[in-house]
Parts: C-alpha cells; sequence; structure tokens
C-alpha cells in the first residue's frame, strides 16, 4: 500500500505540513514590522533577515531568491511583504506569484512610515488567516514530501547512530518516490569521492568535486586553516579529530540512493529522488536554504545539541546521544539512544524517525516551534557596499 500522510493541498499541486501567512521582511531595514505584524496576527510567521540594502551582483540576486523561496515553500498559504521601499518587494513577489498564491507588499514610502505599513499589513494578514484557516488537510502520497537532512554539534553518536539512522529513512523515502535533499558543502570535504561515484551522470559528480574544491580554494585565499573551525571545538569535545572524519559520517545522512541533481543554495531541484545542494554548512544558513528550496520538513542530527529550527520548515531534532536526552530535553523530539543503550538496530532506529517524521508532518509541533527558537539567515557570497 502506498504511504500516505495529511497535508495542505496547494494550487500548483503541492501539500503543505503547515498552513501559515508569512509577514516577509525584504531587509533589515523593515523587520520590526514584520514583528510588529506577527505578534499582532495569530497563525503568522515573521520572516526576517539579517541584511537585503547595499548587496550587489550575485549577493542580491542569492537574497531575493531566498527570501523568494521561503514564501514559496508548500507550507506558507500566502505572504505579505513589508519593506521600506518597493523596488525588492516587487522582484520578491512575482516569483513568490509564479506559485499561484496571494501575495501583498505594503511599503513605508506609500503607507505613510513605519506605523502606517504596520496598520495595512496587518489588517490584510488578519483577513489571509482566516482565508487560510478554511484549508484543510487532505490525504496526500508520500512522495510529495520533500524532506531536508541535516546535522549540526555533531559528535561520535552522530556518525554512528542518528546520521545513519536519518540515512535508511531518505532510502526509504526516495523509494517511495519522495526527494531528500543533503547539503553543507564543507562537510563533503573527504567523502567528495563516495558522493561522486553515486553521481547519475559525469556532470553531476563533477560538480561536487567542484563544489568542494571553490570552499577549498576560497579558505587558502584568505590564509585560514579549516583546523580549529571545523571541525568546530564542541565536535573535537564530542570526539570527532579531522573534518574527514567528520565528513564521513555526516553524509551517512544522505542515505545511498543515486544522486540526481546538484543545485545552488536555495534552489528548488526539478528531480525528484536524492538531491545534493551545494550549501553552507551553518545551521541557520543551512536550513534557510533547504526551506527556500522547497522542503516542509526537515530532520536535524545532532550529537552535543542545538535548539535553532526554521520558521517556514518545522525542524526535528533527533539525538542518539542519551546524555543529550538527559541534558536538553526540551530541545530533543526524537530520542535514538536505545541504539548505545540498548543495543537496537538502525533499523529499529529508522522505524522509529518514520513514525515521528509523519507525526510532524501531520502537524505535532516540533520542540523549536513550541518554544519559538526559530531563525533565518540568508547566506551571502561578498560584502555589503
Amino acid at each position: 500500500m502506498k504511504k500516505t500522510f495529511m497535508g495542505y493541498p496547494r494550487e500548483n499541486g503541492t501539500y503543505g505540513v503547515r498552513n501559515m501567512v508569512a509577514i516577509l521582511s525584504t531587509a533589515d531595514n523593515s523587520n520590526f514590522i514584520a514583528r510588529r505584524v506577527a505578534d499582532l496576527v495569530k497563525g503568522t510567521v515573521p520572516l526576517c533577515p539579517c541584511f537585503g540594502r547595499g548587496e550587489i551582483g550575485e549577493d542580491m540576486d542569492l537574497h531575493i531568491k531566498t527570501m523568494a523561496g521561503l514564501g514559496r515553500n508548500p507550507n506558507v498559504h500566502s505572504v505579505v511583504i513589508v519593506s521600506l521601499e518597493a523596488v525588492i518587494a516587487k522582484k520578491i513577489a512575482a516569483l513568490i506569484e509564479e506559485e499561484k498564491k496571494p501575495v501583498f507588499i505594503y511599503t513605508m514610502d506609500e503607507c505613510g512610515g513605519s506605523m502606517g505599513c504596520t496598520e495595512q499589513a496587518w489588517r490584510k494578514a488578519r483577513e489571509l488567516v482566516i482565508e487560510a484557516s478554511c484549508v484543510k488537510r487532505e490525504e496526500a502520497p508520500i512522495d510529495r514530501l520533500m524532506l531536508g537532512v541535516e546535522c549540526g554539534g555533531s559528535d561520535t553518536t552522530s556518525g554512528v547512530v542518528s546520521n545513519p539512522a536519518l540515512g535508511i529513512l531518505a532510502d526509504r523515502l526516495v523509494e517511495e518516490g519522495g526527494t531528500v535533499i543533503l547539503s553543507e558543502t564543507t562537510e563533503w570535504m573527504g567523502a567528495e569521492e563516495m558522493l561522486s561515484k553515486r553521481a547519475v551522470t559525469p556532470k553531476i559528480g563533477e560538480g561536487i568535486f567542484q563544489a568542494v574544491q571553490w570552499y577549498e580554494g576560497y579558505i587558502k585565499s584568505i590564509g585560514v586553516d579549516l583546523n580549529g573551525f571545523n571541525p568546530a571545538p564542541d565536535n573535537i569535545k564530542g570526539g570527532l579529530s579531522t573534518i574527514e572524519e567528520k565528513a564521513l559520517g555526516s553524509v551517512k545522512k544522505g542515505g545511498s540512493s543515486p544522486i540526481r541533481e546538484l543545485v545552488f543554495c536555495g534552489t528548488t531541484p526539478r528531480e525528484k529522488g536524492l538531491i545534493l545542494m551545494d550549501a553552507p554548512t551553518g545551521g541557520v544558513e543551512n536550513t534557510t536554504a533547504l526551506a527556500a528550496a522547497g522542503c516542509q520538513l526537515i530532520l536535524f542530527s545532532t550529537g552535543k545539541g542545538n535548539p535553532l529550527g526554521n520558521p517556514v520548515a518545522p525542524t526535528v531534532k533527533v539525538t542518539g546521544n542519551y546524555r543529550t536526552v538527559e541534558s536538553q530535553p526540551e530541545n530533543i523530539d526524537v530520542d535514538l539512544s536505545d541504539v548505545l543503550k540498548q543495543d537496537r538496530t538502525l533499523s529499529w532506529a529508522a522505524d522509529v524517525l518514520e513514525e515521528k517524521m509523519i507525526d510532524h508532518a501531520q502537524g505535532k509541533l516540533t520542540t523549536a516551534e513550541a518554544l519559538n527558537d526559530l531563525e533565518i539567515a540568508v547566506t551571502r557570497i561578498g560584502f555589503t557596499v
């Protein structure tokens, strides 16, 4: 029998696992309006970038694409954009409208300052959340899920428990026709040859090498030694000694399926199956890129613990470290520590993960959602001018 989940249907044929109205700020100088509106209207989430002004070229293109990608995500019912002026707002709105979503723009220029913008934005947000509340969940095939896999605060248990368990689940979802995105490019270093051999075309395999080589070249060009930065001090304390050792554990969360496509940071894949995304390793940046690419759900493996979540894509925290379960219970969603404590199998761990994945896809809040430990950060390429 084909596996299913209950999701919110969208006009473009996708299904959301949440049904939110996004209050999207185009730049840091309108973030306070987005937060103010979200505080006033239940059922909204603020999307507040760190920059958005003074960026040029590829940097601005990536900013626009990423912010639009968050609004395009199937978990978003509709979008209210707030901004100082309309130029960037209109570019972001145009990309979101391609997904047949309601989008409305309110600027301080046209609304009479920050308070006028706030008033008009919250009034429209109130209308939209009422409309969104009328959308009911429907049964959807599991192949409509796009799952992001992430790790942070890694230790030895990550490589032997939580990441391999995620990999088994990833393979199951791919076999069912779903999509899994594996990213964190600097954590392919030392494993790029293994990954390239799984690419379905030579071009994809070469692209994997080139992505890693770009990071290696950039790091050398600024005279930085990666040792001491990756693995980070908490990784080393947790038992990881080198970037290669960390990478070999990290890529396990992508499973063993063929790699169908390689996309750049925040780009929605055209193919289904296992996808690699060339994106930074930092947790907030990477989960933002995964959500912008269209992932409705993110499974986040952690050894030492990491509380962050994404406001658009529910972020499920998974650990195989019983000490982390005991010390940070309010930040962990899935406890797989019985693999080491009770000699449970990785197949058992994947079964647990699959059940929890469906629960969270069908509305169960993650710990990050319950605590509002939610953040975004758009990746930077260059300097602000």
